[in-house]
């Protein structure tokens, strides 16, 4: 009985179909008793095997594009590229270069872009954070020549046969007013006009603690290496061509270096990009060089230089905050801010800051009159005395002719969120009080 029971067809055929499926299951052996349905159905809708790849094919997986994303309307966009179903693609605009002639009265409201001669020389620095988000809608990068811009750069323009102590300029305005976009005009300005630049866009990069520091032996100093060494290569970028023309006066120590009278500035700075230990002592040498020289005129522009007037995030070795006077190359800086030190002929431009990422200084609000002194708060002497003798120039508002070459420009860029009209035009200056950052983000965000 038992024997027809096992070579029963019935039965053999339900474990050819249990093997068969164990098989297609890829289910071991001595687990093919345990199939089950839902094994034999689930085997049958197994997935066939990866072809083998050619030798040489790429390894990458490609993924088929949906129709949305073949026509660029997907909720997204493409990845790097904004969606043209909802932005409108930047137009490059034709505009004149920004060179010393056209700062006059005559190109009030015009917007000019940065001379093709400047523009490798800027690079080598950040543009300042919120112009930086301009620039990259409209190609190529430019800025409006403005009643204040020709007013301070006819100040420059004398400056450039009188000590760098007697043209130490502040530039202030409320917040969004355009001080940025004037300081980096007046660094076009200089580097056209072949002047040596040190530019600093962001001076509170300086102050908070993002750069490593040591203490100097037997002194209360502290040294930045790596921000020393940036510096040094920022500048020798910016100014090479002059530099190679410019030679050291004396015989001078760097780090492990001897440097001999006759050297090239150029040479000097590139000891410091390849020795980051040395970097300190090389700024300081060239800035001692660079004020003793008299061929060519100096501009230090510090954009966010309230921060050089206000404790830094800095620690001492007891745990107090370090005043930048503590720390080397701001110190050195100080010197030329507070006409301590001077070139020979040549300026300092600085402008205040109110972002995030600098705070403001009331040391020097109170300096430059802009704040009233609190009989209730006793304020840093130390930070006082590095305030004497600076001028302050103020960065108003747009007038309305201003904003209009603006408003013109935008259009012409393709950057306006609504429809160009006068209405419109004047709609968006109201409502900003002529602001320019207000009046940007009006324009181009339809805020």
């Amino acid at each position: 009985m038992a024997h027809r029971l096992f070579t029963s067809t019935p039965l053999l055929a339900r474990t050819q179909q249990t093997l068969a499926a164990r098989v297609r299951a890829a289910v071991p052996v001595q687990y093919a008793n345990y199939v089950t349905a839902s094994a034999v159905v689930m085997a049958g809708k197994a997935k066939k095997a990866a072809p083998v790849r050619a030798k040489g094919q790429s390894n990458s997986f490609k993924r088929k594009k949906s129709s949305e994303e073949d026509s660029g309307e997907s909720g997204s966009g493409a990845a790097g590229r904004l969606n043209d179903k909802y932005y409108k693609p930047a137009v490059p605009v034709k505009v004149e270069e920004f060179i010393p002639s056209t700062a006059t009265k005559e190109h009030v409201g015009q917007v000019m872009g940065f001379p093709s001669a400047v523009i490798p020389a800027l690079s080598q620095t950040a543009y300042p954070t919120l112009l930086n988000e301009q620039f990259s809608l409209i190609k190529p990068a430019a800025l409006v020549v403005r009643e204040s811009t020709v007013s301070l750069l006819e100040k420059i323009d004398q400056a450039m046969k009188t000590p760098s102590s007697q043209s130490r300029i502040v530039l202030t305005g409320e917040a969004g007013s355009g001080k940025s976009a004037t300081l980096l005009q007046t660094v076009s300005h200089c580097l056209s006009a072949g002047w040596v630049v040190i530019y600093v866009p962001k001076a509170s990069a300086w102050m908070n603690s993002s750069f490593a520091y040591n203490k100097v032996p037997n002194t209360t100093s502290f040294v930045q290496p790596s921000l020393a060494s940036t510096l040094v290569g920022q500048i020798h970028s910016v100014n090479k061509s002059a530099l190679n023309n410019i030679v050291t006066s004396e015989v001078a120590r760097v780090g492990r270096h001897d440097i001999v009278a006759g050297t090239t500035l150029s040479a000097l700075l590139e000891i410091g990009v390849k020795e980051a230990s040395a970097a300190q002592d090389v700024i300081e040498v060239f800035m001692k060089e660079m004020a003793i020289q008299k061929e060519i005129p100096t501009l230090i522009a510090v954009d966010e230089v309230n921060s050089f007037f206000r404790p830094t995030d800095y620690m001492s070795q007891d745990g107090k905050e370090l005043d930048p006077e503590h720390l080397k190359l701001p110190k050195l800086f100080l010197d030329y801010i507070s006409g301590k030190k001077s070139f020979d002929h040549g300026a300092v431009v600085t402008a205040t800051s109110d972002t995030r990422l600098a705070t403001k200084s009331e040391v020097l609000d109170v300096a430059l009159g802009i704040k009233e002194v609190s009989p209730y708060k006793k304020l840093s002497q130390s930070l006082l005395s590095w305030t004497e003798g600076l001028t302050r120039f103020d960065i108003p508002n747009y007038t309305k002719a201003e904003a209009k070459g603006v408003f013109d420009y935008y259009k012409k860029g393709n950057v306006l969120y609504d429809a160009p009209s006068e209405p419109l035009f004047l709609n968006k200056f109201i409502t900003s009080g002529g602001n320019p950052r207000k009046f940007f983000t009006a324009c181009a965000k339809g805020i």
